[in-house]
């Protein structure tokens, strides 16, 4: 059960893609606010894209990131960018439960290959940067840490049975 539970928030986190970091605050943050209330993975697909890169572009400029840095930067964008349609498995209306099952523990395994691809690049940028640099870049990494789980408590909240009276 924890195993599954782990996957699923590996997955979670994997499917936000810019879930790594999260930039300045509420007011000038494109993933910040009202954008975040409603799910990324039920926006549009181009409002996430452009959400999701003017997020990055604020990152970019926030750690100042230098023309030596540059490429690392990229590997590191183009490992937290997800594949078109990786997001949701292909799913049967009539799919018996271990076919779901299978579709769900296909879905999860991307979601770790993902991240795996993920935290190699993020460790290959990290030793780019200056100590100034990977202090914002942790704090910027513990402040989405902090988002997501107030976000997915939240939800478990929300989804909890009521009791019975």
């Amino acid at each position: 059960m924890k195993l599954i539970k782990s996957l699923l928030i590996v997955g979670l986190l994997g499917s936000a893609a810019a879930t790594t970091v999260h930039a300045m605050g509420k007011g000038d943050c494109a993933m910040g606010g009202d954008d975040m209330k409603s799910h990324m993975w039920q926006m549009d697909p181009a409002k996430r894209q452009a959400m999701m890169e003017k997020h990055l572009q604020m990152l970019h400029d926030k750690l100042k990131i230098q023309p030596a840095q540059e490429s690392a930067w990229k590997t590191y964008i183009a490992a937290i960018k997800p594949l078109p349609g990786q997001d949701k498995p292909a799913s049967k209306a009539d799919a018996k439960l271990p076919e779901q099952l299978d579709g769900r523990l296909q879905m999860m395994q991307q979601h770790l290959d993902m991240m795996q691809k993920h935290v190699a690049a993020t460790k290959a940028l990290y030793q780019q940067l200056s100590p100034e640099q990977q202090k914002l870049f942790d704090q910027e990494g513990q402040h989405m840490h902090n988002r997501m789980q107030q976000h997915m408590q939240h939800h478990r909240q929300a989804s909890a049975p009521l009791p019975n009276n």
